[in-house]
C-alpha cells in the first residue's frame, strides 16, 4: 500500500474499513466509513444503493475518498455526497478500481 493517506484509503476494501471506523452515516443509499489517521479524519464513500446491495460487498473499494478532516462530524451523508460530486461536475466518480 501506498504511504500517502488518500491512495492507502482508495484501496481499502469495506470489511477492513470498518473495524478501524470512529463512525459510519448509512442512509440506504451508501456508508461513509469515518477513519482516524495522524492526518485528521478521513471518509470513505462506498455507494452501493444503485447497484442494489442492502450494504457493501465486503470486497468493496471506496468511490470517493474526502479529506483530512479535523472534526469526524465535518463529512456529508452518502446521498448527499454523490449529489454535491455531481453538482460539481464529477461524473464519474465511481471507483475506476472496481
Amino acid at each position: 500500500m501506498s504511504d500517502k493517506p488518500a491512495e492507502r484509503y482508495r484501496e481499502l476494501r469495506y470489511a477492513e474499513a470498518v473495524p478501524r471506523a470512529q463512525r459510519v452515516l448509512a442512509d440506504g443509499y451508501g456508508e461513509a466509513v469515518i477513519v482516524p489517521d495522524p492526518t485528521g479524519f478521513w471518509a470513505l464513500y462506498y455507494l452501493y444503493g444503485l447497484a442494489g446491495y442492502r450494504t457493501p460487498p465486503p470486497e468493496a473499494l471506496p468511490d470517493w475518498v474526502e479529506g483530512p478532516r479535523s472534526n469526524p462530524e465535518a463529512f456529508r451523508e452518502p446521498f448527499a455526497m454523490r449529489a454535491w460530486l455531481e453538482e460539481n461536475g464529477y461524473f464519474l466518480w465511481i471507483n475506476e478500481s472496481k
